[in-house]
């Protein structure tokens, strides 16, 4: 399968170590190098964003992105479902 979006990786590596809510799905918030937040991007196996709550599509390029980390909504996110993803992931 292939994906729109695959995080270089260095990123994919610190995802790896990150908290799953769902089976091979990581919640992140997204910090981009002009100092810029997006929350609730979903990331599939450490390595592919394929949602974003809120956004049809990626709002960025993949270049623009410094860091990858986790709140603790992240973590525990209260909404669980109700992704439109861009990939056919499921």
């Amino acid at each position: 399968m292939n994906f729109k979006y695959t995080l270089p990786d260095h990123l994919v590596k610190k995802v790896a170590n990150m908290a799953e809510f769902a089976n091979g799905g990581t919640q992140v918030t997204i910090r981009l190098k002009d100092g810029g937040q997006y929350n609730s991007a979903l990331i599939s196996n450490c390595m592919w964003i394929v949602a974003m709550r809120g956004h049809k599509d990626l709002p960025f390029d993949l270049s623009e992105i410094e860091d990858v980390f986790q709140t603790e909504l992240d973590k525990r996110p209260a909404e669980r479902g109700n992704w439109e993803y861009w990939d056919n992931w499921q």
